[in-house]
């Protein structure tokens, strides 16, 4: 393998290779794909580990089917990584003294600090190397996305940009803090907004900023990205600078000895490292933009609203569709997929999907975050149940929403699993919980109906999203895994718990919340919960209502009646009355 040569010459024991680019997003355009040029694996997220005579990917509980598929299993040792670590594994598999290497611009300080916990009993010495060895290796690689930034205007922002920045000012000069680095490009695309074409699945650029006491900031970006009226919407308060400018200026700050924040969870280690070595003082704690955006002000709220009105005359036109050509057995996972984008495309405020569209048939639906291509592409038949999970970027707002379908008859099993997730649905769909929850507290609420029949999900049950950004957003999620992160007005997050049999079908019922404010007459406490934005018909074939409450009936008739009312005169005549069908009440 010519990238273990490489790792010769420069005397490397293991090198890491994460899913990631520079700005540690979830998405990276095709010059960063290094983790799939290598392997052949396209998930999400994941990482590898290259020894000069063992290799292996790690994935978590989404990726496990996907990337038996796709990796050479003979070259990559697949490794759960709920169940071993890539510290761990290192620990079993280095020598005392050797030398592990990775791309300081690709790796946080969390993620090295993790690996030092784990090794530093075994003297492994750390090595940030200047030059990433893929990159010595790649030699067709793509050349970096160079489209040009456009203004997301006030009406959908809510907030102008310099109230923004005076904001985050304030809260520096509180930490006795100079300055503040923004990393990530959603939270600069939030910041400034502004937006981007640079990747496919979330409208934003690479840049990196710098916000400054003052109230004042600067901009790392190819300055031919940046057209005269962008210019002017930045004004005074905003340098444009040379992206590759980025370290010295970290640098320059070290050296005046100042203090600067830094994420360590989600900024490049290197950026800490230009500001140390230089003499500055790192404050480490949360990016200043990570709190105010999860919070969505009233325009913000509003635009998404807007987009799943359209969205769902989308989805439920599809649903239509699929309904009548799916047991026909003529459509396959990729033309349905292509379908649902052609209906989302009819809309002018449409601009591009929210993520590469999940559409599994069968056992395919059952690989959580599968990913059709034409070699596992199937067809639709007669009996199988069918899941899509998809989502839209309008100019204000972007949808994610999960439907599973069944083309023809079910089975008392599949009925009884996906009223189990419904019900799960459901009940956190109508929680309602005192300020101060987390969503891993509201959790069980998701997986009760299923433990019951010791079942479960390897996955969360929600996640934030962005208004007009990334549609996977933190800090906020709803998840087993312990987060303590309180949820509060504004946020947005997904409801979205399943279930999945190896090998037969996959079931998600999925739509997108609002946290609010619920008053309750002589209430002791400040109380939440959440408003459903997501509007589309859940299919009735799946459900056993006799394992439906009468309040869980309630729900899902009201939730249908809102579905027609919101969406039946914006139909065609025929979709329309397929719908009212569709949602027709459950009678108890």
């Amino acid at each position: 393998m010519q990238l273990r040569q490489e790792m010769l010459k420069e005397n490397i024991d293991a090198f890491i290779i994460p899913k990631a680019d520079e700005h540690q997003g979830e998405y990276v355009a095709p010059s960063a794909e290094r983790l799939l040029w290598l392997t052949g694996f396209n998930g999400s997220a994941g990482f590898s580990i290259i020894l000069l005579e063992k290799a292996a990917l790690f994935v978590d509980g989404r990726y496990t089917l996907q990337a038996a598929q796709q990796v050479d299993s003979s070259c990559f040792e697949i490794v759960p990584i709920a169940e071993v670590s890539g510290p761990t594994w290192l620990a079993q598999h280095l020598k005392p003294g050797a030398k592990l290497a990775y791309d300081s611009w690709l790796t946080t300080e969390r993620e090295i600090q993790g690996y030092k916990k784990t090794l530093g009993s075994n003297n492994i010495k750390f090595s940030p190397l200047e030059k990433n060895l893929v990159d010595q290796i790649w030699l067709d690689r793509p050349i970096k996305p160079s489209q040009p930034v456009y203004i997301h205007p006030l009406k959908f922002a809510g907030q102008d940009f310099r109230e923004k920045l005076t904001t985050i000012a304030d809260e520096l000069r509180k930490k006795q803090a100079s300055a503040s680095v923004v990393t990530m490009t959603e939270s600069v695309g939030w910041l400034f907004n502004i937006r981007g074409s640079d990747y496919d699945f979330i409208p934003t650029t690479s840049a990196y900023a710098i916000i400054y006491d003052t109230g004042k900031a600067d901009i790392f970006i190819d300055e031919q990205k940046v057209p005269n009226d962008v210019r002017q919407h930045f004004n005074a308060l905003v340098t444009i600078k040379p992206f590759g400018s980025f370290e010295k200026t970290l640098q320059d700050l070290g050296q005046l000895q100042a203090r600067v924040v830094i994420d360590p969870f989600t900024t490049p280690v290197q950026a800490i490292y230009a500001v140390e070595k230089a003499g500055g003082e790192v404050l480490r704690c949360d990016e200043p933009t990570i709190h105010l955006k999860a919070c969505k002000n009233t325009a913000e709220l509003e635009g998404m609203r807007r987009a799943h009105i359209r969205d769902g005359v989308a989805l439920t036109t599809f649903l239509y569709w699929i309904s009548h050509e799916g047991p026909k057995g003529n459509i396959d996972e990729l033309q349905a997929a292509a379908k649902i984008l052609e209906y989302r495309q009819k809309f002018p405020e449409f601009k591009m999907p929210s993520f590469a569209t999940i559409s599994g048939t069968g056992p395919n639906g059952a690989i959580i975050h599968y990913r059709v291509s034409p070699e596992t592409n199937r067809k639709i038949a007669s009996n199988d149940i069918y899941l899509i999970d998809s989502g839209g970027h309008y100019i204000d707002g972007c949808t994610d929403v999960t439907r599973t379908i069944s083309i023809g008859e079910t089975t008392q099993e599949q009925r009884d699993r996906f009223t189990r997730v419904l019900k799960g649905h459901i009940g956190l769909a109508t929680s309602i919980f005192p300020q101060g929850t987390s969503g891993s507290q509201l959790d069980i609420l998701a997986r009760h109906a299923l433990w019951q029949m010791g079942l479960d999900y390897a996955h969360g049950t929600g996640h934030g999203v962005g208004a007009a950004l990334n549609i996977h957003e933190g800090p906020q999620r709803i998840s087993n895994v312990p987060n303590y992160v309180s949820l509060k007005p504004g946020m947005i997050l997904s409801n979205e718990p399943g279930y999945y049999k190896e090998g037969a079908y996959g079931i998600r019922i999925e739509n997108l919340v609002i946290v609010k404010s619920i008053d309750i007459p002589d209430a002791e406490k400040a109380m939440l919960g959440f408003e459903t934005i997501t509007f589309a018909p859940i299919d009735l074939k799946l459900i056993d209502q006799a394992l439906l409450t009468e309040v869980e009936i309630k729900w899902l008739n009201d939730y249908h009646q809102e579905v027609y009312h919101k969406l039946s005169s914006l139909l065609e005549p025929e979709v329309r009355d397929w719908l009212k069908e569709t949602t027709r009440p459950l009678i108890t």
